[in-house]
């Protein structure tokens, strides 16, 4: 690559998924760590420890510098497990169950939903710059009968509190990004070198893009 003669390669707009039920596997569950949120109404906001599940649909398909690879979607949510929580909610459809009394006491595995195929009910939202972009607003046990996808992206797994640089840097780089914004890298950046993975790219929808 020359310092005289590097190639402007222009952004690719990738049109969001249409509003329907899609055949997807979990491909990788990542600690974003502790993040400031405020919403609008809120006068001050506040740090909650969130969670991402990144979910591959192999029946869509989508052209990236040339190679042929599923869609991706995620869903982002607080990592917090209480009856009225977002992520309790997730767990028991995605699960088909409730909380079992051990899990209760002892703590729930997220990293064991790795892997594991879900129905996901996939919307279009428009975001802060205008955007249209995809949204999951619904996942749900993988029905009896039914032959589920098998993941083709690596499975990966992040714990913010004991950080992979190797798994950090095959994340896409908008959640790298997240990632690096939350408290415990601001309190204890990783002693490795951040580097970011460019082998692609999505924005906070999800959504697959080209670098």
């Amino acid at each position: 690559m020359s310092l005289k003669n590097l190639k402007y390669k222009a952004a690719v707009e990738i049109p969001p998924l249409p509003i329907d039920t899609y055949m997807g596997v979990c491909v990788a569950v990542v600690e974003l760590g502790e993040q400031y949120q405020q919403y609008d109404k809120q006068k001050q906001g506040k740090y909650v420890n969130e969670c991402m599940f990144i979910f591959e649909i192999p029946g869509e398909r989508i052209q990236i510098d040339g190679e042929d690879k599923p869609r991706w979607v995620n869903r982002r949510v607080s990592q917090l497990i209480s009856p009225t929580s977002t992520l309790y909610g997730i767990l028991e459809s995605w699960r088909g169950h409730p909380l079992t009394e051990q899990e209760k006491v002892f703590g729930v595995d997220l990293t064991a939903l790795n892997g594991k195929p879900a129905m996901l009910s996939v919307t279009i939202k428009e975001g802060k710059d205008g955007k249209a972009r995809n949204a999951i607003t619904a996942i749900s046990k993988f029905p009896k009968g039914v032959m589920p996808p098998q993941p083709e992206s690596e499975l990966l797994l992040f714990d913010i509190d004991e950080p992979d640089m190797e798994t950090f840097s095959k994340l896409p780089k908008w959640v790298q990004n997240i990632i690096a914004k939350s408290t415990q890298f601001a309190n204890n950046p990783p002693v490795e070198k951040l580097e970011f993975s460019t082998a692609q790219d999505t924005d906070e929808s999800g959504e697959v893009c080209p670098i």
